[in-house]
């Protein structure tokens, strides 16, 4: 990790306020601990730039190791971007699922989570969002799912060549349906299963044919003609019955 060459100057007032020597015990977790309660706060954010290494460690008042070790794990929790060259430095990050979902993903593999064990996931997870979109979707929001639904339709008509954006496009549905529901864990976990743990599976062994994308169409129609319904009951009914039918039609194909 080379050191930083751009003028302390350039160090938001925020970072510096902020920053704080630490005892020599168990340093490294002080200085994990201090900068992860400064971003998780607010008073660090996405952007900001972090004093050099040289100019922590004298906050700090710690070795470059300790210093090092320290910022080595707050990058591998996602809280950090550590730059090089003559632009760089060391920056906060977005908070994204990736670490977690990574984690999870490995969890599911050593536990030997099977295709059916997600879709069971997906369908109670998903249909209880739709029931609540249903419940609480206004103008704004079924606007935004009638609007990701025409662009689905879109790509629907470009046929097989679009297959992976017209996949997208599904997801997206279904994600939007989930920040419907209001509830950020609800969004989190789903989008994670999406990510990291179905993708996979949906490219391995959807058939890749108009006639998948035709259906598939079909179904998030219904979905949103119910949840702009009100329809509760309709809309998670219809969420299931589309998982279910894509998790038959990937059993067929033998995986497990």
């Amino acid at each position: 990790m080379a050191e930083d060459p751009t003028p302390v100057a350039d160090a938001p007032d925020a970072a510096m306020a902020i920053i704080t020597k630490v005892r020599q015990v168990r340093a490294s977790g002080q200085i994990i601990k201090q900068l992860e309660q400064a971003i998780l706060r607010g008073r660090l954010t996405v952007g900001d730039r972090l004093p050099s290494e040289r100019e922590l460690q004298g906050l700090l008042e710690v070795s470059r190791n300790t210093l090092r070790e320290g910022l080595r794990v707050l990058e591998q929790k996602g809280l950090v971007e550590i730059r090089k060259g003559r632009r760089g430095g060391i920056f906060i990050k977005e908070i994204t699922s990736g670490p977690m979902a990574e984690s999870l993903g490995l969890f599911v593999q050593s536990q030997r989570v099977t295709l059916e064990d997600i879709s069971e996931f997906r369908g109670d997870l998903e249909g209880l969002l739709a029931r609540r979109a249903a419940a609480r979707a206004g103008a704004p929001e079924l606007e935004e799912l009638r609007g990701l639904l025409r662009a689905a339709g879109a790509l629907a008509q470009a046929g097989p060549s679009r297959w992976d954006a017209f996949m997208a496009a599904d997801r997206e549905i279904h994600l939007a349906l989930a920040r419907i529901g209001g509830n950020p864990l609800h969004h989190f976990f789903l989008e994670t299963v999406h990510d990291n743990l179905h993708h996979g599976h949906i490219e391995a062994y959807l058939p890749r044919d108009g006639a998948m994308i035709r259906s598939t169409l079909e179904e998030l129609e219904a979905i949103v003609a119910a949840v702009a319904a009100g329809d509760g009951d309709a809309a998670e009914a219809l969420v299931r019955d589309h998982v279910r039918r894509a998790t038959g039609i990937m059993l067929a194909k033998g995986p497990r």
